[in-house]
Order: structure tokens, then sequence, then C-alpha cells
């Protein structure tokens, strides 16, 4: 059971979903040329549209907002078309990793 309520959740995942748009905004490569070289000459291709990020991007823990997405995926007002933005918003979650662990 989440003590958030679910204005707080909103307010949650609305600051996550900032941070994902503008994540996305960034383009992986400077030129088409480069975008080419690179999909060529890697062993693994699809592995150059896995991407990854520091959780210190976040502007709220990753259980805090793990927790916000369930609150509004639980919630009868939200609809399917949200709630599958909210899936896919926890799917993403994990792209995010603490990079002084990893190291």
């Amino acid at each position: 059971m989440s003590n958030l309520t679910p204005e707080e959740a909103v307010i949650i995942v609305n600051a996550y979903g900032d941070v994902l748009e503008s994540l996305a905004a960034v383009p992986r490569w400077d030129s088409e040329e480069a975008y080419r070289h690179d999909v060529l000459t890697s062993p693994d291709p699809v592995a150059l549209f896995r991407r990854t990020y520091d959780s210190s991007l976040l502007p709220y823990s990753k259980n805090g907002i793990r927790e916000a997405i369930h609150v509004l995926l639980a919630h009868p007002d939200v609809d399917s078309d949200m709630k599958n933005r909210l899936r896919m918003g926890l799917i993403n979650l994990d792209d995010f990793v603490d990079v002084s662990q990893a190291s």
C-alpha cells in the first residue's frame, strides 16, 4: 500500500516524463554518416539503440517513481492510453543505472 496520493503521484510522474522527453530529444549521432558507420561496423548493431542513463538524472528515486506509476496504474480514472504510457515509463525506468555502482 502506498502513502502517495494520486496528486503526488502525478507530480512525480510528470517530472519523470519531463526527464524522458528531454533525453529523447538528444540526438545519438551527429550525422547520417556517423550513424551508418556505427551500424555497419558494430558487432552488435541492436546494442547501439539501447540507452542507459545515470540515475542521478532522475527527479526522484527509482523506487519513488515506480511507486508513483503503480499508484496511477491502480487509479480508476486513468484511461487505458495513459496506462500504456505509464507501463512504458516503468520499463524505461530500468534504463537508469547508478553509474557509481557500475564501475
